[in-house]
């Protein structure tokens, strides 16, 4: 089952170049963020990452300690929240499943 096997992906990527430098403030660069998250917690639960997708927001800020949420959806069809916290001077970031969700 996909959703107990994410409980174990508990996951720290250090995704350098997942910014997007914009006139201002810079912003995560959602899409690069999503295709890591993909890639990492696919291959934590043995799936397909075709078979898996993930939704992060597209206007949040590129600062250390910023938090937000993304959504995975699984191959059958469940919803897994995904808690990202932005790291390393905003360079980076780490991804966690909170076991609270199943």
């Amino acid at each position: 089952h996909f959703s107990a096997r994410i409980l174990a992906a508990v996951i720290a990527l250090v995704a350098v170049g997942a910014l997007a430098a914009g006139c201002g403030d810079e912003t995560i660069d959602s899409a690069q963020m999503e295709q890591d998250l993909v890639g990492q917690l696919a291959l934590d639960a043995g799936v397909d990452p075709a078979e898996v997708s993930v939704e992060c927001p597209t206007d949040e800020k590129a600062e250390e300690g910023n938090e937000f949420e993304c959504t995975l959806t699984a191959p059958n069809g469940d919803e897994v929240a995904v808690e990202v916290t932005i790291t390393d001077g905003g360079d980076g970031f780490e991804a966690v499943v909170p076991p609270q969700q199943f």
